[in-house]
């Protein structure tokens, strides 16, 4: 067990530290440490500084808008179980299941002939799309796990459909509705193949800039975006089993004590 947390230490550590190198060439141990590769990706380097922001807008718009789009899905599957919920769940999980590259490919396709290529919306998205069954299951799982007889209780008191969705069903779905967001965002941001079809280099994530510095070769500012990757996922998983039902999301039997 120490031995696999060890080599899978071991490369982060060499990311981390190939960061501080003071020159433009990777090196580990680092040679004349500094911090200003940070200075340059987060501040100061236009190239990279506008990589982040598009990132950043593109997840966030992403993680919402599979939000939007799921919440209705999966409380129509919950409340009715129709066919029509069924196909639309269906149709909502399957560009996960397809290999990124076909969805790439096909979405690019799709932007060309809709005048949406090369324009961040529509790179937000194809990424929604693309990512709409993280939030689409995470809800479903805490729709599921409402107790019926809470809604029934509503509704010997008076209370409307829409009110008892206000009140009972609301509030108990928002930790996995937030669980979806974060999933869809962490996603997003380290998202490559798609991207790279939808953008047509008119704009760069930090992905795809990284991708384009590779002509130059590795260097220590590669290795902060890198770092920026790992703790955007960490902060969101940290996040997910604080304020989130982790174990229920990770498909634990919750029914036994």
């Amino acid at each position: 067990m120490s031995l696999a947390a060890l080599l899978l230490a071991m490369p982060i550590v060499v990311v981390c530290a190939a960061a501080l190198n003071g020159g433009r060439s990777m090196f580990f141990p680092p040679r004349d440490p500094t911090l200003a590769r940070f200075g340059e990706f987060f501040v100061s380097e236009p190239v990279w500084t506008n990589a982040l922001t598009n990132s950043i807008i593109v997840a966030t718009g992403a993680a919402t808008l599979a939000v939007l789009i799921a919440w209705p899905v999966a409380y129509l599957l919950w409340s009715t179980g129709s066919k029509l919920s069924k196909a639309l769940a269906g149709v909502g999980s399957l560009p996960f299941a397809v290999p990124p590259i076909v969805i790439g490919v096909g979405l690019g396709f799709f932007w060309s002939f809709t005048w949406g290529l090369g324009h961040l919306w529509s790179g937000v998205i194809s990424h929604a799309v693309l990512l709409m069954a993280l939030p689409l299951v995470t809800i479903s799982i805490g729709l599921q796990s409402i107790d019926r007889s809470h809604l029934d209780a509503a509704a010997t008191m008076g209370a409307t459909e829409q009110v008892a969705f206000r009140t009972v069903v609301l509030p108990q779905t928002v930790p996995y509705t937030i669980s979806g967001f974060f999933f869809v965002l962490v996603l997003s941001f380290n998202e490559f193949i798609v991207i790279f079809f939808v953008s047509a280099s008119a704009y760069s994530t930090v992905t795809l800039q990284i991708f384009n510095s590779l002509r130059n070769g590795y260097t220590p500012t590669m290795a902060v975006a890198a770092i920026t990757f790992l703790t955007v996922s960490i902060l969101v998983f940290a996040a997910v089993a604080r304020w989130g039902d982790l174990p229920r999301l990770m498909g634990a039997d919750q029914t036994r004590k």
